[in-house]
Parts: structure tokens; C-alpha cells; sequence
């Protein structure tokens, strides 16, 4: 289980690295790389949180309750990204910087994409429940 998150957590730490060490040229180009730094930590402690509900639900021999779990930590995952917006947004104000939650978007793609991807490869290595 611990290395199948691994990929996951090699994107966090690569993209912290890339996000810290051009601070300047993310900034040149109107993105606060601060707000891409943070939206990195929510996202990868989100998914991290998520993956780890998949993959107790996997190990259920009940399917329904898989269902629930990945409906579940889905919804949890977008309300917590959601709620995070909205605090930037009434924190900063008319600071707010759209490029770095657009960024953070795409961020959340990545790690979406990540996690369905790693499931389903650790779906496929667990036995059938039948």
C-alpha cells in the first residue's frame, strides 16, 4: 500500500522543490508561488487522506461499501479544496491571486489523476470479491 502512494508523494515533493526554487519566475508571471506552495500541501494531504479510504474500501468485501467510501472521500476532497478557495478568497480580498488557484487547479487535476490512476492499478493486483 505504502508504494503505491509513492508516486503521489514523489509529485509533492518535486513540485514544492520546482514551486520554491522559481519563486521569481512564477512571480514574473503573475502567479504567487506561495498560494501554488499551499494548494500543493492542501491537495497532497487531501489525496493522501482520500487514497487511504479507497484502499480500505477496496480491502471491504462488501462493494456498496466501497461505493460509499469513494463518493465520500470525493465529495470530502472537493468541499475541503472548496472551503480553502473561499478563506483565500475572503482573507486576500481584492489580493487575490487568480493565476495561483487556477494553478491550484490544475493541481488538483494532477493529483486526481494520480490517485485514479494508482487505484486502479491496485485494484486490479486485489483479489475479486465474488
Amino acid at each position: 500500500m505504502a508504494r503505491a502512494f509513492r508516486p503521489i508523494l514523489l509529485i509533492f515533493i518535486i513540485l514544492s522543490l520546482v514551486f520554491s526554487l522559481a519563486a521569481s519566475a512564477l512571480t514574473a508571471w503573475g502567479i504567487d508561488y506561495r498560494v501554488l506552495l499551499t494548494g500543493n500541501g492542501l491537495l497532497f494531504l487531501v489525496t493522501a487522506v482520500s487514497f487511504f479510504l479507497y484502499i480500505k474500501g477496496l480491502h471491504n468485501q462488501n462493494m456498496h461499501a466501497f461505493v460509499r467510501v469513494m463518493y465520500g472521500s470525493l465529495l470530502v476532497k472537493f468541499f475541503v479544496c472548496l472551503v480553502a478557495v473561499l478563506i483565500y478568497a475572503a482573507v486576500a480580498k481584492a489580493a487575490v491571486n487568480r493565476n495561483g488557484i487556477f494553478g491550484c487547479f490544475i493541481l488538483y487535476m494532477l493529483y486526481t489523476f494520480l490517485e485514479v490512476r494508482t487505484l486502479l492499478r491496485q485494484s486490479k493486483k486485489e483479489p475479486k470479491n465474488a
